[in-house]
């Protein structure tokens, strides 16, 4: 069976855990073939080569403009990420079981560790929140750890294990966090933030989604946040499952007038920022640099002390309980591919 999911350039610690995430749960097998397994990541809402059988289990929409793919002979929904992603894919809101990535729990390096074993506070962001704005200052002024996205996945998943609260950019550090027991908290930084996303997987665990909003940190953040605003994305925040369809489809609409629009945004947007970094207004962007990392730094220490947030024990062994009846099913199909 092959296991196809986003390859981030520079690196996503979510995603690149399927590069070993797989092999761990079930070692051998996992090569080319007419069956592909979809995994980790927000890799559903299109359709996929018919030649070809696609098993998910766990993954989610988020990032194309959904279509109903619930009569299409050549998809094995097993379970998606939440009830959202199975509203807009057609699917029975059962399907909506949980994210993947709660199989750590199976891995015995991966034991949560015991509350007086753990320490510290850490900041994930989003991957992109991190490629425009130095974070490490902003958590050091916060008394906080920053933990960039980028590093290598079992790190980071190793880190999130021995902390005691997770400030949460990034999604998985959130549903890896939960995973441990260890409490967590959402942030957004931007626009670039996927609402979707996160209202998917936290109404499949059964808690509230209401993020801290940091600022984007920095001068080029606030500039791809505004970007992203004008162009593709909402701040809002949907307020039910009609809404948040409404949301996605929004954030991947495409057509010539919205393209056009989109790179006209975009130019505009690195235009200025060319613009504030250059000699001539220098000053300005100094100052709106420094205002920016005062927000997040004072929002973030704000973060830091509140309880966190912790789905309920029995919802999560439930949801384990399930992901791994499905993983058994892949295993399955995999063994006897070989045989």
């Amino acid at each position: 069976m092959d296991i196809e999911y986003r390859r981030i350039l520079g690196g996503n610690f979510g995603d690149d855990m399927n590069s070993w995430f797989w092999e761990r749960l079930s070692p051998g097998g996992w090569s080319e073939t007419e069956n592909t397994l979809l995994g980790i990541g927000s890799l559903l809402g299109r359709d996929r080569d018919p030649n070809k059988t696609w098993h998910v289990i766990g993954s989610g929409a988020g990032y194309r403009y959904p279509l109903d793919l619930s009569s299409s002979e050549h998809w094995n929904f097993l379970a998606v990420r939440g009830p959202l992603t199975a509203l807009a894919l057609g699917l029975s809101e059962e399907r909506g079981c949980t994210d993947t990535a709660i199989l750590l729990a199976l891995m015995s390096e991966f034991q949560p560790l015991p509350e007086d074993e753990r320490e510290g506070i850490i900041f994930i962001p989003h991957h992109r929140a991190a490629e425009n704005c130095e974070w490490g200052p902003i958590c050091e002024a916060a008394g906080i750890e920053y933990i960039d996205p980028r590093n290598e996945s079992r790190e980071v998943i190793e880190t999130i294990r021995k902390s005691k609260l997770v400030l949460s950019g990034a999604m998985h550090a959130a549903i890896i966090a939960d995973t441990f027991r260890v409490k967590w908290i959402s942030v957004t930084t931007s626009s670039t933030i996927n609402h979707f996303k996160w209202l998917d997987w936290t109404s499949s665990m059964n808690v509230p989604y209401d993020p801290v909003f940091t600022g984007p940190g920095s001068l080029g953040g606030k500039i791809q946040h505004l970007v992203y605003k004008y162009s593709w994305a909402s701040e809002k925040i949907p307020k039910n499952h009609k809404k948040a369809i409404a949301y996605l489809k929004k954030r991947n609409r495409s057509g010539a007038i919205q393209n056009f629009r989109a790179a006209a945004i975009w130019k505009i947007g690195a235009l200025a920022e060319k613009s504030l970094r250059s000699k001539t207004f220098s000053k300005v962007g100094k100052r709106m640099d420094k205002k920016a990392m005062k927000v997040a730094v004072r929002t973030l220490r704000t973060a830091s002390e509140s309880k966190g947030m912790l789905s309920d024990d029995d919802i999560f062994q439930h949801r384990l309980t399930k992901m791994e009846e499905h993983l058994n099913s892949i295993i399955s199909i995999k063994t006897n591919e070989k045989q």
